[in-house]
């Protein structure tokens, strides 16, 4: 059958005649009861909206009324269509980067993880990313070419980059990113702009940009024929032509006669720098000895304070044998026959040791620092000697030696031993302390390194672990005291090994000195600070330049605490009290403890003795006045 437009529009008019009457009625009464519905629910939101409004107004004050007052929303069944469809979410990670505060990552503060979750993972990226800083300086110190090494300073000192680094890629792919970005803009433009011009359809902008893309080529690129060809090449062979063979293995044979291995040629030497390695080399010569290979700087202390650096990080991550690595290596780089250490690796490997109960490690490490004067490998040795005597009975171990190794950790830095001594009386008087305690690198035997001792409260290390040993605090303190409350100085013992009054009373003098060269260092980073204002005073550019130098903690400041924690002790009388020997606990050492008070007893009966015949003296010369 032909579709004509009667065919077409047959079945509308046979379908137009379905609708009935009753049909009709029961969909307008149901229209007209939903429609009555709607009504009464307005109406009910509006008294209830009202009724809100009157109650609000009744609390607030005459002053805040308000004559308009807000528009009210409307009910979800009164708005139209497009009110009530749902929210669109593809803007969710923009309006919730609203709320994200700054220096924050977005992932890391929208993420569902918790605060230990996000900083394990922070701080396993900072141990990858120093991993990876070490393991590239180790292949360059154990390769190390002169020749490269001069050609990289040069440049440095020129001021150009080494392309080499990771810092100059990154900073060189975000201008390239720059770059294209602007790039893209413009020939957007251009396009736009052709477009306008010519039209959409035209292809003139097509030409020209295959005219762009394609270039001519140019006469080296022509292809010779005849006898112009052999005549080319021989002329090039014979002039021009080097075998890039040959010379890449000649290259490479001069760099491994230049190659020298700094990780075993300057082992033991890593801290030194050039005036310490000159003073080396003439002591070497006065022997005879050959001279040492000079130790290049400051690439081997960088190298030694990334694996410091490396090791905090997985002692914080509780990756124990990783961290004692790490510590062992900076050890055997740096030397142990130093009286002194650029870096806190001892000090963090013996403080593991102490936290993890591994004496055996800690005695051993004492043994071979045996030359190193910090706090905290010698009150760490110490109290290993006090537990193993003391607490363990361990054969080997007795007062006498644990006394010896306290009287060196207190030759090394007595402050400490006031502070291990009266520890509630500092806590009072010391003040500032946190940011000096996580600072971790005050100098050997400083009332700054005391302060850092004596001050931390972390269970682990310092003070916390004295004060977490049964007794050792009281041990201390008894010490103090019957050295300072004895006449007999030297004794029959070595003075080197025998704790002396002159080794308790020294620390005002050298308090003394350490503000002394506090003040004289102030006073020349002043005038040096002054000197550079006024030489910059005419450059305007280098006269905004911000200064990132660390201000150093204030030792005036610190010093002036101490001396206010020891006069309120001498005010206390605490230096004029008997010592106690409560805290020896083991029934082997009671004879210890009665020799001990025997001795405080005798000590005090010869004073009173003293005082007794001078009385009795005073007497009898009374007596015989009286006579005459």
């Amino acid at each position: 059958m032909a579709k004509t437009k009667s065919n077409r529009n047959k079945h509308r008019r046979r379908d137009a005649g379905n609708w009935s009457n009753a049909d009709h009625e029961n969909r307008m009464a149901t229209r007209i009861a939903s429609i009555q519905k709607k009504r009464d629910r307005k109406q009910r939101a509006l008294l209830e909206q009202e009724e809100q409004q009157n109650d609000g107004l009744q609390q607030q004050p005459l002053e805040q009324y308000d004559d308009k007052p807000p528009a009210a929303k409307k009910l979800k069944h009164e708005q139209p269509l497009h009110q009530k469809r749902n929210k669109n979410y593809r803007n969710k990670h923009a309006r919730l980067a609203q709320h994200v505060p700054e220096n924050t990552y977005k992932h890391t503060h929208l993420a569902h993880d918790g605060y230990e979750q996000i900083e394990s993972s922070k701080l396993r990226l900072a141990t990858s990313q120093i991993q990876r800083q070490v393991t590239a300086l180790k292949e360059r110190l154990e390769e190390w070419d002169p020749v490269e090494e001069g050609k990289l300073a040069k440049a440095e000192a020129e001021g150009l980059v080494d392309e080499t680094s990771m810092e100059h890629k990154l900073k060189l792919h975000a201008e390239h990113r720059k770059e294209d970005a602007m790039a893209r803009a413009k020939a957007q433009s251009e396009v736009v702009l052709l477009h306008a011009k010519h039209g959409v359809n035209s292809s003139f902008h097509r030409r020209k940009h295959n005219l762009k893309k394609h270039a001519r080529p140019g006469p080296e690129t022509w292809k010779l024929k005849g006898a112009a060809r052999p005549a080319w090449e021989v002329y090039d062979f014979d002039t021009r032509y080097q075998d890039p063979h040959m010379k890449a293995h000649e290259d490479a044979n001069a760099r491994a006669r230049r190659v020298k291995n700094i990780m075993r040629l300057c082992k033991g030497r890593f801290a030194l720098d050039d005036d310490e390695m000159d003073e080396t080399n003439n002591s070497n010569e006065d022997d005879n000895s050959k001279k040492l290979f000079p130790t290049p700087q400051p690439l081997c202390r960088r190298y030694l304070s990334l694996l410091t650096q490396l090791g905090s990080l997985q002692l914080e991550r509780k990756n124990y044998s990783s961290a004692r690595k790490a510590f062992l290596e900076v050890l055997e780089l740096e030397g142990t026959d130093w009286p002194y250490s650029i870096t806190n690796a001892r000090n963090q490997l013996m403080n593991m040791y102490m936290s993890t109960n591994r004496p055996a490690s800690a005695r051993k490490l004492w043994e071979r620092l045996d030359n190193d004067g910090s706090a905290w490998i010698r009150y760490s040795a110490a109290l290993i000697e006090y537990v193993s005597w003391n607490l363990l009975q361990e054969e080997g171990s007795t007062a006498e030696s644990a006394e010896r190794l306290l009287a060196k950790a207190i030759r090394g830095n007595v402050y400490v031993a006031f502070f291990l001594g009266w520890p509630q009386m500092f806590e009072k008087a010391m003040e500032y302390t946190e940011e000096l305690v996580e600072r971790g690198d005050s100098p050997s035997g400083s009332i700054l390194e005391a302060i850092e001792y004596g001050c931390s409260v972390n269970e682990d290390k310092g003070l916390g672990m004295w004060a977490g040993t049964d007794g050792s605090l009281e041990w201390v303190r008894s010490v103090i005291l019957k050295v300072l409350n004895s006449d007999d100085e030297n004794g029959d013992a070595n003075p080197e090994d025998k704790l002396v009054k002159a080794d308790l009373m020294i620390w005002e003098r050298k308090l003394a000195t350490e503000e002394e060269d506090y003040e004289r260092e102030r006073n020349e980073k002043e005038q040096m600070k002054a000197y550079e204002e006024t030489n910059q005073s005419d450059n305007e550019e280098s006269s905004h330049r911000e200064e990132d130098d660390e201000e150093e903690p204030d030792s005036l400041m610190y010093a002036g605490m101490f001396r206010t924690a020891m006069d309120w002790l001498q005010d206390a009388g605490e230096f004029l009290q008997a010592p106690t020997y409560d805290f020896i606990s083991s029934e082997d050492n009671a004879d210890e403890k009665d020799e001990a008070k025997d001795m405080t007893a005798n000590q005090t009966g010869n004073e009173h003795g003293l005082d007794g015949s001078d009385k009795s003296g005073s007497g009898t010369d009374d007596s015989s006045e009286s006579e005459e």
